[in-house]
């Protein structure tokens, strides 16, 4: 009896092994099909240089065309426009112009009243018979004797003045406003103020009060 009972279980043994067996072939074959799995890259999240900043919306975008500046790109800004007014000096200018009047040997000197409004005196200089004043935008030379261009003269024109007669004298492109005050010649020169501007400074010359 125990015989026949060990058998009946042997056989059952081996057929839960057998299912087992066949259940485990079946996943394998399954597992094999299927393809590989892929994982993909994180997005790359973009960065500003240290130093950038990037406009909200804009972001590593550029419009064509567009260079920083809305309208005309490129276009450097204009100048205003250089307005004539009075001018001034202080004690400090006046003393250091007598000075240098008196060490160039010009006993009768003058100043310009009127001027670029933005003008100041920048330096003076000194040489035989000639006293030089340097302004930022304009240069006056004036001498016990006769200023006499050096160059290649290209024109001459007469011009009246409230102060007397003056003369435009053209020396390779640049002109340059020649007048006589009294006993003292004067020369007038700028590369910014306009031809009528720099008239209405030589009418302006005064002897220093």
């Amino acid at each position: 009896m125990k015989t026949k009972k060990h058998a009946q279980w042997m056989r059952t043994a081996a057929l839960l092994s057998a299912l087992i067996l066949t259940l485990t072939l079946t996943a394998c074959k399954k597992e094999a099909a299927q393809p590989p799995k892929t994982t993909e890259p994180a997005p790359t999240e973009q960065t500003t240089p240290p130093g950038q900043t990037t406009p909200p919306g804009q972001a590593g975008q550029t419009t064509p065309g567009q260079t920083g500046q809305s309208g005309e790109a490129g276009r450097p800004p204009e100048e205003a426009p250089i307005q004539i007014g009075p001018l001034k000096y202080n004690e400090s200018e006046r003393e250091v112009i007598a000075n240098s009047a008196k060490n160039a040997g010009v006993p009768t000197y003058y100043l310009p009243e009127r001027g670029a409004t933005i003008d100041k005196l920048d330096q003076t200089g000194t040489n035989a018979k000639l006293l030089t004043l340097k302004f930022y935008n304009m240069l006056i030379m004036e001498s016990p004797e006769e200023i006499k261009p050096s160059g290649n003269v290209e024109s001459k024109q007469e011009v009246k003045l409230s102060n007397g007669t003056g003369q435009w004298v053209t020396v390779d492109g640049k002109k340059t406003l020649y007048l006589k005050l009294d006993k003292t010649y004067i020369a007038l020169s700028s590369d910014k103020l306009s031809e009528a501007d720099l008239q209405t400074v030589a009418e302006s010359l005064a002897i220093l009060k």
